[in-house]
């Protein structure tokens, strides 16, 4: 079975899927639990490592994943410090749309661009503790978050 995407292109529907990862801060973790960086000779930006019990961890974020957007933005283009400003943007939450290795060389085999509209995205989040007015905390300069 295929799905229309909307560059005409058809992609079974056994691709591999984008993940959407929403990922809100909890009080009993400081910050969300993951860090950023660049791979020598690859574009783009990466997860690195993603804490174990971890908010990030919570919403379906995984080490290795390349980021595709943050919080709706196409980051593909940006340099380290344009993503984290992008990740800082919102106090509490982020937003991240991700693939893993599988899922990006698929796409780009396919020359499709990903995108959060795709049918396939997988959406995650952290759970939200009822009651729970969130923490207070910022990512450091150095992509830990």
């Amino acid at each position: 079975m295929l799905f229309r995407m909307s560059d005409n292109s058809s992609i079974p529907l056994d691709a591999p899927a984008p993940r959407l990862c929403r990922i809100r801060k909890v009080s009993d973790f400081s910050g969300y639990g993951f860090n950023l960086h660049a791979e020598r000779g690859k574009p783009g930006q990466f997860i690195g490592k993603v804490d174990d019990g971890s908010p990030a961890a919570a919403a379906g974020l995984r080490d290795g994943d390349r980021i595709v957007q943050v919080n709706g933005w196409n980051v593909a283009l940006e340099n380290h410090q344009q993503v984290v400003e992008r990740i800082r943007a919102r106090h509490d939450e982020v937003s991240l749309l991700v693939v893993d290795v599988d899922a990006e060389a698929f796409f780009r085999e396919h020359n499709v661009t990903v995108t959060a509209t795709m049918p396939n995205v997988i959406v995650m989040e952290t759970p939200q503790p009822v009651n729970s007015p969130g923490p207070q905390h910022r990512a450091d300069d150095t992509g830990n978050y």
